[in-house]
């Protein structure tokens, strides 16, 4: 995990194998990383973040909710 801030703003980077989650509070800055990382390597925006890792992630004006409903229901199909 990276974290750069600058006054106001705010840019995390987490990467694990081949997945990136990128979070930033400025739509400019995401831009600006997002190109950067594409100059250097070759990425593709998925767009906003829904599974990681067997993690579900949800947003909405209160914050963020991560759960692992759809991991726990696969494994009981399983069953």
């Amino acid at each position: 995990m990276f974290i750069k801030r600058i006054s106001n703003f705010f840019t995390a980077l987490l990467v694990y194998v081949d997945s990136i989650i990128l979070a930033r509070n400025f739509m400019t800055t995401m831009q600006c990383v997002t190109q950067q990382l594409n100059d250097t390597f070759k990425v593709k925006d998925l767009g906003k973040l829904k599974y990681f890792l067997g993690f579900e992630v949800t947003q909405s004006g209160n914050g963020i909710h991560v759960s692992q409903r759809k991991y726990i229901l696969d494994v009981l199909e399983d069953i």
